[in-house]
């Protein structure tokens, strides 16, 4: 189950989706390739928080501390179940518990002043559990689901979400191995900011949260369950204080982020100093803008790409738009709201001429995201625009076969295409001129990492 969770939020899969009226002609799996590239597998939608970032590499060196103590050893209970301190699941349940110790911590004191809750991981199950007062919170040192707080909570937490970043920034391995060679470099930078920085409290909490882990694994827990109000107070406040909002954890992390995931360099760096420049940029002007920076010629590019992929993209993803926009109508209606929006039956392919090549480039080549892509560019060079039409449907047949559902449409051989899902909205043609964009290439995503850099509320 772990490493089908890994497949789902690390990297996206559309083979794997399992809502209908999400991105109902593939086009994500081909975008998010090319945002990926960008940010270099930091930044996506799952993993764009400053302050989780931190709590996640936190979390693993507390782990990691425990594995490297050898006067620890695991009480008899663990050492049962997990036989060693190493295993995969022993620090998962070492993750999960820690995480879970945050997230109370933050509900005993978010009416402090600067504490922010908005975007802790399983805080909305943490406060029903905390305003249930038959049965007060407790906590369960295990990898099991009786010890999460979230659902799915290995993948769908903090640990699991932020995994793939770390991973790449090369922190651990898959099966949490700290300690190959190669890792030890970025594990020193860590231990320089969790412990050797007196402008961070998070020396104070790693020190106070070591102690309290320590003891948890050493000793067995009475029944099993330790019920929150046992944790130490000053854990508790300590972690609020650390953690206490992406702007908290900004004001002492910045640096530190900026070299580990080089995001201040290439393609990404230009979007930085655009954004750091500049608040409340649309994706499209932030791109603009970040390639009038002095860019090497293979950074530069990656934005180029983007540049000319997302106006085809777009159109194809509105054209769909109108196809489902009404339950029945012709390919005729259909090119006349087409024209609406300043399109006729060239658009397309002109705009799939300068990007043909685009399925060969590292970022998909030989992905499924390249199967799709260059479907879609057949599509739009299949002939009339009511040929385009055709085409597009039978694709969009093929994308939702692929996932085991339904179409959304047919057309139907007079040219009557027939709606059998729910219709969706148009946009305002004003709001969709052609060359404009559609997709986000995770320059939010990205704006929101930032946002939380900048040390203040943003």
């Amino acid at each position: 189950m772990t490493h089908f969770l890994d497949s789902v939020l690390t990297e996206y899969d559309d083979t794997l989706s399992s809502d209908s009226y999400i991105d109902p002609i593939g086009t994500l799996i081909i975008w998010s390739a090319f945002g990926r590239q960008v940010f270099r597998n930091r930044i996506n939608s799952i993993s764009n928080d400053v302050r989780n970032f931190t709590l996640n590499l936190f979390h693993h060196y507390l782990v990691k501390t425990l594995i490297e103590d050898d006067d620890v050893q695991l009480s008899h209970t663990l050492a049962r179940q997990y036989q060693s301190k190493d295993s995969l699941n022993f620090k998962q349940a070492c993750l999960i518990f820690l995480e879970n110790v945050f997230v109370f911590s933050i509900l005993r004191h978010e009416k402090s002043q600067d504490v922010e809750s908005t975007g802790i991981l399983g805080i909305s199950n943490a406060r029903r559990l905390w305003a249930n007062e038959d049965r007060p919170p407790a906590l369960i040192l295990t990898h099991e689901p009786v010890g999460q707080i979230l659902v799915r909570q290995l993948g769908l937490g903090v640990s699991g979400r932020y995994k793939t970043p770390l991973m790449e920034m090369g922190f651990f391995d898959g099966n949490y191995h700290y300690h190959k060679p190669a890792y030890q470099s970025r594990w020193a930078d860590a231990e320089k900011l969790i412990i050797g920085q007196p402008k961070s409290s998070l020396g104070k909490v790693a020190r106070k949260a070591y102690e309290f882990l320590k003891e948890c694994v050493s000793r067995p827990i009475q029944g099993g369950k330790l019920p929150f109000g046992d944790v130490p107070a000053d854990l508790t406040r300590a972690y609020a204080r650390a953690f206490a909002s992406p702007q908290a954890v900004g004001s002492y992390a910045k640096e530190f982020w900026l070299m580990q995931t080089e995001l201040n360099q290439g393609a990404a760096g230009a979007i930085l100093d655009v954004l750091e420049e500049t608040e409340d940029l649309s994706p499209q002007e932030a791109v603009e803008q970040a390639l009038s920076h002095d860019l090497a010629p293979v950074e530069k590019a990656k934005l180029e790409h983007i540049l000319h992929l997302e106006p085809f993209l777009a159109d194809c993803s509105l054209l769909f738009t109108i196809m489902a926009s009404r339950r029945t109508q012709s390919t005729d209606d259909i090119a006349s709201t087409w024209a609406k929006f300043g399109r006729d039956a060239t658009r397309l392919p002109s705009a799939s001429d300068a990007i043909a090549e685009y399925a060969n480039l590292p970022a998909i080549k030989g992905t499924e995201a390249a199967k799709r892509f260059m479907q879609l560019v057949m599509a739009a060079n299949a002939g009339s625009l009511d040929d385009q039409i055709r085409a597009l449907a039978r694709y969009h047949s093929s994308v939702m076969q692929s996932r085991g559902q339904v179409s959304w449409l047919n057309v139907g051989g007079d040219g009557t295409i027939s709606v059998h899902a729910r219709t969706v909205s148009l946009p305002e043609p004003d709001s969709r001129t052609p060359g404009s964009w559609y997709n986000s290439y995770y320059l939010p995503q990205f704006s929101s990492f930032v946002n939380g850099l900048r040390g203040e509320a943003a």
